[in-house]
């Protein structure tokens, strides 16, 4: 027998479809509930999606105005340059470029503007001499759902996710044109309709942080790489891991074009919805973004978590308030009814005008991120002060008000100042900007 065949566990997956919820060490403070169910009201009734003729029609119907806010958007970094704007110079510029290398280059980044999706990068989950144990004659990795659920996340962690979950696929969520648990044996392609296998029934949700110091410079391309950052350590990290789940010998998919990712991830316990229409993160806060798996690897299942967010977000607005084109609301309590065709509905939330929020960024040639930056649970220290304002946010979150007044009398926000700006380009920065002993002991 090789090395390599002695190293595999002789345990044997579970013979029942019964889900196990994970187990051992905790995630987060004591301050954090589990749910049996996720914060956000919904109704399965009240669901509608938009079809995939408002997609076309955004893109070609109305090709004249993204060609016009595309230009504008190329005047702006022109406009910016030769003014010396704080935090738009070239070399800015040039570190917002590299830092969206590998997620997608789109509107307003080098390439054509349209679809310009790098094929080459999504091959890497199958390429570069990945040989699954049956290609070598060898048994696949076994053990219990939650050995499974540890092993992968702790590859995960290493891997470059900032933190994992996992849930069971739910049919009705799945993006229009997608059927979850179809009866076929692998991915397939039936007309305009993806089919996935009913054995996949495994979502992996991971995050990927923004590092603070670059968001906070937010409106500008440092902070549009501060936001890039998070997206490809979202998508490096969900590719590794599905190569490491195929390297244990069992299938896994990137489903961040197949499901929604945000309700996955509420659903895996990784956060609660909040007014931003965004997933906040009881310990990165609303900065980060989110990669997403479907694979047939028995895994242990997370519970949905409640941090008091909801009563929070009714008495801050500080996302609202500090939103440069007021595209997020300020109502007073969640609603039923999205802003727009393109919204989903089926959720009680506050709907923002995404389409304020595109048009601007568009124009903007960078990618905003100031709600999630401004966020009062965004705070990526350690500081004892910052951790008792997190528990009274959990336990008291009718004191959000005074919270944010707090936040603010001590600037917390985006850094705007000239030299403050600057100063990123001289200060001492972790890897890839991001403290990793953030929410762990070491």
């Amino acid at each position: 027998m090789s090395a390599v065949q002695q190293m595999i566990p002789v345990k044997a997956l579970p013979d029942d479809d019964a889900e196990e919820y994970r187990e051992g060490k905790k995630r987060y403070p004591w301050w954090v509930k589990k749910m049996d169910n996720i914060t956000t009201e919904t109704d399965d009734s009240k669901l509608s999606k938009p079809g995939l003729n408002l997609l076309v029609d955004m893109y070609f119907t109305h090709k004249d105005k993204l060609d016009g806010l595309l230009e504008q958007s190329k005047n702006s970094v022109i406009k910016a340059n030769e003014n010396k704007t704080p935090g738009r110079s070239l070399r800015d510029l040039a570190l917002h470029y590299a830092a969206n290398t590998y997620m997608y280059q789109t509107i307003g980044s080098m390439g054509d503007p349209y679809f310009n999706i790098q094929p080459g990068i999504q091959e890497m989950q199958s390429s570069w001499k990945l040989h699954p144990p049956q290609e070598l004659g060898l048994e696949r990795w076994q053990g219990s759902k939650q050995e499974a659920y540890n092993t992968l996340e702790k590859a995960a962690i290493q891997l470059g996710a900032g933190m994992m979950g996992v849930t069971t696929i739910k049919p009705h969520w799945a993006n229009v044109g997608v059927k979850l648990g179809a009866d076929v044996e692998e991915q397939t392609q039936d007309g305009m309709k993806t089919l996935i296998p009913k054995r996949m029934k495994y979502v992996v949700s991971v995050l990927g942080v923004n590092p603070a110091d670059l968001t906070r410079r937010n409106k500008t391309e440092l902070g549009a790489a501060g936001d890039r950052a998070g997206y490809e350590a979202a998508f490096m990290a969900t590719t590794r891991i599905i190569r490491f789940i195929k390297g244990l010998g069992y299938e896994a998919i990137d489903a961040q074009a197949l499901v929604p990712v945000i309700p996955y991830a509420i659903e895996s316990g990784l956060g609660e919805l909040g007014r931003m229409n965004r997933m906040i993160n009881p310990i990165f806060g609303g900065n980060i973004r989110i990669g997403s798996v479907i694979t047939d690897f028995p895994l242990a299942i997370d519970k949905p978590i409640d941090f008091g967010l909801q009563e929070f977000c009714v008495g801050c607005k500080k996302c609202a308030r500090e939103c440069p084109v007021q595209a997020l609301s300020h109502a007073e309590e969640p609603y039923w009814e999205p802003v727009n065709q393109w919204q989903v509905a089926g959720k009680k939330a506050y709907f923002e005008n995404n389409q304020h929020c595109f048009d601007y960024q568009t124009a903007m040639n960078n990618y905003c991120s100031t709600c999630m930056s401004v966020c009062p649970w965004s705070k990526q220290d350690t500081t004892v002060l910052h951790d008792v304002a997190r528990i009274a946010g959990s336990k008291a979150p009718f004191l959000s008000k005074y919270i944010v007044y707090l936040d603010d009398l001590f600037g917390y926000g985006l850094i705007e100042d000239k030299e403050a700006m600057e100063e990123w380009w001289s200060e001492e920065t972790p890897v890839r900007g991001v403290d990793s002993r953030q929410g762990r002991k070491l």
